[in-house]
């Protein structure tokens, strides 16, 4: 039992420190970007109306799937694990 709580423990802090490093290379980076250089919306939208796409390009752009769900994942883990570690420090 002691064993298995330890590896519990180990792969519930590997999975919360993937989930903040994820947290700052996937949200908290590109908001920093934006302020540090000043990038506005109106700016990205005029690029996106000049280069638009068309036909066969736009479906793939808009069919491509989020790359949110591994970042999610670790989440869930960790918080499963910190569910179980409740848990079983409890009995």
């Amino acid at each position: 039992m002691y064993l298995k709580r330890k590896i519990v423990v180990i792969i519930t802090v590997l999975s919360i420190l993937i989930s903040l490093l994820q947290a700052v290379f996937k949200f908290l980076r590109p908001i920093y970007l934006s302020h540090k250089y000043d990038f506005d919306i109106g700016d990205a939208s005029s690029i996106g109306i000049i280069g638009g796409a068309d036909g066969p390009t736009a479906i793939y752009i808009a069919s491509s799937q989020s790359g949110y769900f591994l970042a999610y994942l670790p989440a869930i883990i960790s918080i499963i694990g910190i569910i179980y570690l409740i848990k079983t420090n409890k009995k």
